[in-house]
């Protein structure tokens, strides 16, 4: 656009100056050279290659453009770790081998056995006939229950050692070695009567039977 304004300022100082030689009454005309260019055919050269310039740097500015980028990508989810469940160790049990009892001693039989000395004979008499009692029906009685703190007390105790052995079986329990028939607690009548490898079998007073697995 310089270019422009300087070549408009260049074209209308000539066309003034040729103004002012014309007024002053020369006698013969002003001749121009072959080789003067008129002023509007330079105003013309100058303004199309102002444009050219133009066109060439809007060209070049618009190829030189980088490519817009594309968009990333959305970022895939991350999927949830799987945690691997660990099965709980299982707690073996530990059998304690409880001495084995000695056999008491047996007494030896006695030699001598008294004489058997036979008894007097009685004549039998025929006793009276009784008499016939009414006797009231037996009241219906009401089915033992379970005791809910036996059930209780049984969940609580800690089995620390089994011996299965029949009649001789032993069981640790509550760091107390008790027998079987033996008497566990004495406020709620519990007795031990069945030990076995896997399970323990007590009952009440009312014969009502609880089982402890283990």
């Amino acid at each position: 656009m310089s270019l422009i304004n300087n070549a408009l300022k260049k074209a209308q100082r000539q066309r003034t100056a040729e103004a002012e030689a014309v007024s002053a009454g020369s006698p013969s005309p002003i001749r121009r050279g072959k080789s003067g260019l008129p002023a509007q055919t330079l105003i013309l050269i100058v303004a199309g290659a102002a444009v050219i310039v133009v066109l060439s740097v809007v060209a070049t500015v618009y190829l030189l453009r980088p490519a817009p980028l594309p968009p990333p990508p959305p970022a895939a989810p991350a999927a949830p770790m799987a945690t691997a469940v660990q099965p709980a160790p299982e707690i073996a049990m530990p059998v304690i081998k409880l001495p084995e009892p000695e056999p008491a001693p047996v007494a030896p039989a006695a030699a001598d056995t008294a004489p058997i000395t036979p008894a007097a004979t009685v004549t039998a008499t025929e006793p009276a006939a009784p008499e016939a009692v009414a006797v009231p029906p037996p009241a219906t009685a009401e089915p033992a229950r379970a005791d809910e703190r036996i059930y209780a007390f049984i969940d609580n105790l800690q089995v620390m050692g089994v011996r299965s052995s029949g009649a001789d079986s032993k069981v640790l329990m509550n760091d107390r070695v008790y027998r079987v028939n033996d008497l566990v607690d004495r406020t709620l009548a519990l007795r031990l009567i069945q030990v076995g490898p896997d399970r323990l079998v007590f009952e009440d007073a009312n014969g009502i039977t609880y089982t402890k697995t283990f």
